[in-house]
Parts: C-alpha cells; structure tokens; sequence
C-alpha cells in the first residue's frame, strides 16, 4: 500500500504532520520527531528535517536524486491542545505501522477540521479564568464578579469583534486590552468593586502569553536559540500591547474624571 503512493506525497504527508503540530501549538522537538518516525514508517529515503517555530525545512531523497525545495511557513497560533493530542496519537499509530500514507491524509484532514470548544465555552471559561486569578491574587468577592464580566467581555469582543474590524494582531491585543480595563475603571468608579488593581489583573490574564513564553524558555534550554527567540519577542510584544492598552484606558479614566482614579 506504501508503494502505490509516490514518494513526493509522501514527502508532503510527513509535512503536513509537523506543521500540524507546530500550528496547533506542539513542541518543536514534538514535530521533529513525530516527522522523523512518519518518515522511517513510510520508507521515505533520505528525510531530514530542520525545524523552527514559524516554519519546517524538509528534505529526501525522491526517485534517485535530491529534492531539497519542501518549505513550510507556520505562523504563530494559538495552543489547540485536542488537535495535538490527536497529532500524538496518530503518530504513534504511523510509527507502529498501523496507518498507512492513505488512512494517514485522511486522519490529517479530519483533524485539521476538528472543532475546539465552541464561542459559548470558551466565554464562559474566559471569564471563570478572570476571577479566579483575581480571586487569586486577593481580590474580593465583588472583585471577582466585575472581573468575571470583565473576562466575557474580553472574548465576546475577541472571538465576534475582532474578526469584523480586520486590523493586525497588535491593534487587537491593544484594544481587547483597553476595553476590558476601562470597564473595570467603570465597574469601580460606580462602587461595584473593592480593589482596581486586582479587578485588572484578573480581567487581563486569559490575554497572558504563559504558553509562549514558558516554550521559549524550553527552548533555550534545548540550545534552539533561533525558534527560542521568536517566541519570546512574540510573547513580550504580546504582554507589551496588553500594558500598552491597559495604559491608555486608565489614562483616558483619569481624564474623564479630573485625574483621579476612584
């Protein structure tokens, strides 16, 4: 069955692997091997692999001579961690020879259209996520309330605003930011909460870059210094647009109220 299939499409199954893995948010050394065990599995001669955050080089050896042009970009995502416990599983079955490169496209594709939770979940989550660090960090039952629908607030805008307005990621940062710190200026100003700062950080947290930034530092620690790097400047400006709109929101609220913050 591995012979009916030319070892080009091979080549390109074995990538679209890894760059399912790196898009959903897997490990780089994850998708270097699961790639490399893909490849073995499938009788691909030859197959190297050079990996980095954004992207996959690819090469093997293809009726006889060098191909060497497989190039993969793979922009920053968010983390989908069902679509890449799913990749591990699948790779594990190539690696044992229980799948072959046919039953292997088709896993692919059904993966790649395998829904995460839905908008409602993920709002609710977002804003159980808001008050439970604010409750974390000592914030008061009230606290935690305005930063719970600090947090709804915060994807409602992201997954149903964001999308229509078509602007980079940094203005989007910047602005889900900004509102959800003036609508805490707004829940304190009328006495519906105990402690501003305490209502911002819960309110904020589901937007903190945890992931990234804890990859990047793996990453070092693996001597990959290029892929490290990317994902920490990815995870500063991140955490740099959040303060950047959270500045502004309260710099706007102590205009409006004649340089005070209560």
């Amino acid at each position: 069955m591995i012979g009916e299939c030319s070892q080009l499409e091979r080549l390109n199954l074995v990538t679209r692997l890894g760059n399912d893995i790196l898009l959903n948010g897997g490990e780089i050394f994850r998708a270097n091997e699961a790639m490399e065990y893909a490849a073995k599995a499938l009788l691909l001669e030859g197959f190297n692999a050079y990996v980095i955050a954004n992207g996959i080089f690819s090469t093997a050896v293809i009726d006889g001579r060098f191909y060497s042009s497989r190039i993969c970009y793979v922009p920053l995502a968010p983390t989908m961690l069902c679509r890449v416990d799913a990749l591990n599983h699948l790779s594990r079955r190539i690696a044992s020879g229980e799948c072959g490169p046919y039953e292997m496209r088709s896993e692919l594709e059904r993966i790649e259209r395998m829904e995460t939770a839905g908008n409602r979940a993920k709002i609710v989550a977002s804003g159980f996520g808001s008050a439970s660090f604010c409750y974390l960090f000592k914030g008061s039952f009230f606290d935690s309330a305005m930063a719970f629908a600090a947090g709804v607030i915060l994807y409602i805008f992201l997954l149903y605003a964001a999308p229509r307005i078509s602007v980079s990621r940094i203005i989007n940062n910047i602005l889900a930011s900004g509102l959800v710190a003036l609508f805490c200026c707004f829940a304190y100003g009328a006495g519906l909460g105990d402690n501003l700062d305490r209502m911002m950080i819960g309110a904020i947290f589901p937007m903190v870059p945890g992931i990234p930034l804890t990859n990047s530092i793996r990453n070092f620690l693996e001597n990959d210094y290029l892929s490290g790097l990317i994902r920490m400047v990815d995870a500063f400006l991140t955490a740099g647009c959040i303060a950047i709109g959270v500045g502004m929101a309260m710099r706007l609220w102590m205009t409006m109220t004649g340089g005070t913050i209560g």
